[in-house]
């Protein structure tokens, strides 16, 4: 009996399966294969970039606390990934520098915005670490882009200014060779970073 009331608390603690890291892992995939379509609707773009915004997006998605942690499983393949397609890049011909100066700030993103999303959930700042995610992660890009590319309206200058921070728009801007140094985006992946490692334990993980 003692055994077992050991194991139910292990149990409880595998969760279930990261299913959105491998919808990540299939779509990354994808992104890579040789194929017209792929070829056509990316051309020279690299690959890196578009990977690094597929995995930021699904490890800094705000998690319940429920559903299943995505932190290890999710870091460990995104990082397999991401080491996939600089080398695919690499022998398309882009240069080590151009490969870098998405590598690191990827990398960057990743941990901060990953380790915020799986340490906000199970403190008492989940509801505010994810009204903070949806405004400066995918907000502000999506509403700038529905205003002014669907719907033809001149954008004010400060909703422009949130859509920079953004780390997902940085990343899909250095997809084109477009994206200056990315210091405000991650001064944002910092912030989310902080007000979740600072955030209180909710009672029973805190003795857990």
């Amino acid at each position: 009996m003692e055994i077992q009331e050991r194991a139910e608390p292990l149990e409880a603690r595998v969760g279930r399966p990261p299913w959105l890291c491998l919808l990540a892992l299939a779509a990354s995939v994808a992104l890579m294969l040789p194929l017209d379509v792929v070829e056509a609707s990316l051309g020279e773009a690299p690959r890196l970039a578009w990977c690094g915004l597929l995995w930021v997006a699904a490890l800094s998605l705000p998690q319940s606390r429920e559903g299943s942690a995505r932190w290890s499983v999710g870091l460990g393949l995104g990082l397999c990934v991401l080491g996939l397609a600089a080398h695919l890049d690499r022998s398309r011909g882009a240069s080590v520098e151009e490969l870098w100066y998405i590598a690191w700030p990827s990398l960057l993103f990743a941990v901060l915005l990953g380790g915020a999303a799986a340490r906000a959930r199970t403190t008492d700042a989940a509801a505010r670490h994810a009204l903070l995610w949806l405004a400066f992660v995918p907000g502000a890009p999506l509403l700038s882009h529905a205003l002014g590319i669907w719907g033809g309206a001149s954008l004010p200058r400060w909703l422009e200014f949130l859509s920079e921070l953004s780390p997902l728009r940085w990343l899909a801007a250095s997809a084109v060779g477009e994206a200056p140094m990315p210091w405000l985006p991650l001064g944002v992946a910092v912030l989310l970073f902080s007000v979740a490692a600072t955030a209180q334990a909710t009672e029973g993980e805190g003795s857990a």
